[in-house]
């Protein structure tokens, strides 16, 4: 078998001499060779399948009716189970691109399925045959790749999405690691159509990607082209910018469904990549990142969406897009004056958002530096407000500042502090006068009653005294007697059920005497008709009613009542005054000296009546009585 594939060889080697040397490239002979060629392909001697991989490329141009069969005679070679053969195969098909860049295209595709063979040795010879290819035609060979990187329609069973998920990494990989050189260095230059083709194809896959191939794709491929590392004024940083902020508003635009929190935490990576483009690289508008996140988040309906810990993240980004589009506004190279709102409406919009936005921030002694910057940054947007503007924080952002004054310390950040205390309304005068006078107040002696020694002394009231007869014990004792014998049978006679009108005496400190003190301390007088009938009556009367029975609970107290009791009678030295003496008589008779007992229900007697049967003592304790018939009174006894 050696011998016999020996010998084929010998005779393949003679006759590819003869057709290399013939001057008629289109003759039999040629033709001839090819075919023979074409069907060593199919021998079982590897050698022989060698030789046949080293020489199609030489004679398939010269006959297009068997191109397709040469072709396709190299790619099976590729496919040989000896390892030499398809090593010679992956070669083969780099001479048919560089006999025919027509099949540049379609040889590139078979070289990209070839990267995922698991043989290293292998693995290396087709990528030295696509950065040849890469070499012959940027352009096409990029394209190529890119139809890999795209995903297709959602009819792909799971089979095909798993080859194809597994070949998007392979081309990613060898893009951003053995193409990138190249690729920056020689064929993507600023203004070529390989550049053009490579960041136009590079944006349109972006939004079907996965965000760790968007990201790969971004920050090792387009930021490391050249075009990228001039100034933000390229427009193609904006079309990064712009890409990436449509993948946020499609995610963030789905985030309102039930279903929507896992979108929602998958936007922000976006996010920080847009500002990985635009803070870090500086490669684009910063205002146009702004925008997205004053229309957004700079609301808290939108911000209390995240995670308590997701929207100090969001604010840290903001406010350093915001620095990012303060510093590009003082450089005359940067075109803030595109479509959309100034940065002036962006900055008034921030301030507006600073109460919730601040309080998001959650700023404490263990934030770390960049919450810190950030709040740094928003108060200083406050501050320049209210120095170009007659703006005056509101009450909700000054008890958001108050806040945080309260929960940093004094050496975590000097600058915060001073900010706030510029952006606090300074206290009036007035204001200041009080703090220093409550100040003063509270370090004040305060004298043995317990009070201020600074406040002036209570005013004194004084009553005006009473005018009222004490009656000894003795006649407290002769009288209260006589009220319970009086009163009892009479009241016994409407109810049983009444109570008790024998007058109490508690034990409660006496009242002022109405009347002045001059009143106390007039000289006795000679007894009048009124103080007669207002005095002690007879004990040896019988009758059954007296003055002394309605008067004794009235005028023999001891104790002063409540002030919910009825006025006393007063009596000016053992007499009773024209008030007391009315009150004697007539209605008031027969109701208790308190508001507290109930009324007693007693007979009413006209005033004859009452003086007929009435009788009293005065005096030294002379009797005096009514005479029947004679209307006058006589000395009893």
């Amino acid at each position: 078998m050696n011998r016999l594939a020996g010998g084929q060889e010998r005779d393949i080697q003679d006759l590819l001499r003869k057709a290399k040397r013939h001057l008629d490239k289109t003759g039999s002979l040629r033709r001839n060779t090819l075919k023979r060629l074409i069907d060593l392909t199919h021998s079982p001697h590897p050698n022989l399948k060698i030789l046949a991989a080293q020489n199609i490329g030489a004679f398939f141009t010269d006959f297009p009716e068997l191109e397709e069969e040469a072709i396709n005679a190299v790619y099976d070679l590729c496919e040989d189970q000896t390892p030499s053969v398809r090593i010679e195969g992956y070669t083969a098909v780099t001479e048919l691109s560089k006999a025919n860049n027509r099949l540049l295209s379609r040889n590139a595709d078979v070289l990209l399925q070839l990267l995922q063979s698991d043989e290293r040795d292998e693995v290396e010879i087709v990528k030295r045959a696509l950065l040849e290819h890469l070499e012959m035609d940027a352009r096409t060979t990029l394209g190529v790749f890119f139809d890999q990187m795209a995903p297709l329609d959602d009819g792909m069973d799971e089979e095909e999405k798993d080859i194809r998920d597994k070949l998007r990494k392979v081309v990613l990989k060898f893009l951003t690691e053995d193409a990138r050189k190249a690729i920056v260095e020689r064929h993507a230059v600023p203004g070529s159509e390989a550049e053009e083709t490579l960041v136009d194809n590079l944006l349109a896959v972006i939004p079907k990607l996965a965000y760790k191939d968007v990201e790969i794709i971004v920050e090792e491929l387009l930021l490391k082209l050249k075009a990228f590392k001039t100034s933000s004024s390229s427009s193609r940083g904006s079309d990064i910018l712009k890409v990436l902020l449509n993948r946020v508003t499609e995610l963030l635009s789905k985030a309102g469904r039930p279903d929507g929190a896992p979108l929602l935490r998958s936007a922000q990576p976006y996010l920080d990549l847009a500002g990985f483009v635009v803070v870090e690289k500086r490669v684009a508008p910063a205002i146009i990142l702004l925008r997205e996140y004053c229309s957004s988040f700079a609301n808290k309906v939108n911000l209390q969406k995240f995670h308590q810990d997701d929207r100090q993240l969001v604010v840290c980004r903001l406010a350093e897009t915001f620095a990012a589009a303060n510093e590009q506004s003082s450089s005359s190279t940067s075109p803030l004056n595109d479509d959309g709102a100034s940065l002036d409406a962006l900055s008034r919009v921030i301030v507006d958002s600073c109460p919730f936005l601040l309080e998001a921030l959650h700023l404490t002694e263990a934030s770390p530096s960049r919450h810190v910057k950030a709040c740094i940054i928003l108060l200083q947007a406050c501050y320049r407000r209210k120095q170009s503007t007659s703006w005056i924080p509101r009450p909700n952002l000054v008890t958001v500042l108050s806040a945080v004054e309260t929960k940093i310390s004094r050496g975590k950040s000097q600058d915060i502090r001073s900010l706030i205390r510029s952006l606090l309304p300074q206290a009036s005068t007035s204001e200041k006068v009080q703090e220093q006078s409550s100040a003063s107040t509270s370090e004040s002696a305060i004298n043995s009653k317990g009070r201020l020694v600074s406040l002036p002394e209570r005013p004194v009231i004084s009553y005006p005294a009473r005018r009222m007869h004490i009656t000894s014990s003795s006649q407290i004792k002769d009288h209260r007697p006589a009220a319970v014998e009086t009163i009892a049978p009479r009241a016994s006679t409407s109810t049983t059920d009444k109570r008790s009108l024998t007058p109490d005496f508690p034990n409660r400190p006496l009242k002022r005497p109405k009347g002045s003190a001059e009143d106390s301390s007039e000289s006795d007088s000679g007894p009048s008709l009124l103080s007669r009938m207002g005095t002690k009556f007879s004990k040896n009367s019988d009758s059954r009613t007296s003055f002394a029975t309605t008067t004794a609970p009235r005028t023999t107290t001891q104790s002063t009542h409540s002030e919910d009791t009825p006025e006393p009678l007063q009596v000016h030295n053992g007499e009773l005054s024209i008030r007391g003496a009315a009150r004697m008589g007539g209605r008031n008779a027969g109701y208790p000296t308190s508001r507290r007992q109930q009324p007693v229900s007693t007979p009413s007697f006209s005033l004859l009546e009452r003086l007929e049967s009435s009788a009293a003592t005065v005096g030294d304790g002379q009797g005096w009585v009514m005479r029947r018939g004679g209307g006058r009174w006589s000395q009893n006894g």
